[in-house]
């Protein structure tokens, strides 16, 4: 005669789901909490790299078409505001006419939409001008914070359009995220 096996034909008792339930929900209670400055250190990132890549298309693009090209802090993705919070969008566009607004009939190239993570990143500046050599204007820091982590990074444009990543401000002073 042959042996019954009632574990091979039925899964699990409810004793053993219960006992692996609760080791899971212990352990996500102890890691849970510590996974916050990570993910607030990586949604910094995130917007750190596309200040870079939006600021390296708008070299690129200005160089290749020997054009002003204009980035500016959009909240609506079609005209500059004169703000300096670039958390909230912006767009590159061709400024033909030299005013540093988008004007009807100027092509918007590309649009970024406001980022809903908690990170900010403030320019002096509403807008970076790129010049048909490549040349920016104006020479500054985007300061890129997360509350979460505590401490920014600065993104330092220079007059020759490119741009250098520092943990410190221009003065040596750290940057402190509130």
């Amino acid at each position: 005669m042959e042996e019954f096996s009632y574990r091979a034909k039925h899964g699990f008792s409810l004793i053993e789901l219960l006992v692996t339930l609760s080791v899971i929900s212990i352990f996500l209670a102890n890691v849970a909490p510590n996974l916050n400055p990570i993910i607030a250190q990586e949604r910094s990132v995130v917007l750190t790299n596309s200040i870079v890549g939006a600021l390296a298309y708008a070299r690129t693009e200005s160089i290749m078409k020997q054009v002003n090209i204009i980035t500016c802090q959009s909240n609506n993705g079609s005209e500059c505001n004169e703000s300096s919070n670039w958390h909230n969008g912006w767009i590159i566009f061709v400024d033909n006419n030299g005013n540093e607004q988008r004007d009807p009939g100027e092509e918007v190239l590309r649009v970024y939409p406001a980022t809903t993570n908690g990170t900010k990143a403030t320019f002096w500046k509403y807008y970076v001008k790129y010049k048909p050599d490549g040349r920016s204007y104006p020479n500054g820091s985007f300061l890129i914070c997360n509350p979460g982590i505590g401490v920014g990074k600065a993104l330092i444009m220079f007059h020759t359009g490119r741009l250098r990543l520092s943990e410190t401000q221009t003065d040596g002073s750290a940057i402190t995220c509130i």
